[in-house]
């Protein structure tokens, strides 16, 4: 990591860092209301761009930020928003896309559908 941490920045990542799932800016700023969340936006935006964090999109109004000890892959529950992670071997589904003349830097999956409980 070439960035320096600061005191603010390490609150942030240490907050990501110990939730288990994934947290949008708002939320950030709910655990965190002594810092602003300008700050926190910023933040989150230069952790994701220098992939300490990432930023994951579960089709709600905000975008939702994670920090992954693991890679993994969500699964998002269209009745009760229960967010299922699940690991899948990334070289089976680069294979599965069958993109040639393509380099794949990263695979994110999401899928959408009624978890068990909602039933």
């Amino acid at each position: 990591m070439n960035l320096k941490l600061t005191k603010k920045r390490q609150i942030i990542l240490n907050t990501l860092k110990s939730h288990d799932g994934t947290l949008s800016a708002n939320d950030i700023h709910k655990l965190l209301p002594e810092i602003d969340i300008v700050t926190i936006y910023r933040n989150l935006d230069l952790f994701t761009k220098e992939k300490i964090i990432k930023q994951i999109n579960l089709g709600t109004n905000e975008a939702q930020y994670e920090y992954q000890q693991q890679p993994h892959h969500h699964a998002l529950c269209s009745s009760c928003e229960k967010v299922i992670h699940f690991t899948a071997p990334d070289e089976k589904i680069r294979e599965l896309l069958g993109l040639k003349d393509f380099q794949v830097d990263e695979i994110e999956v999401t899928v959408k559908g009624i978890c068990s409980k909602s039933h």
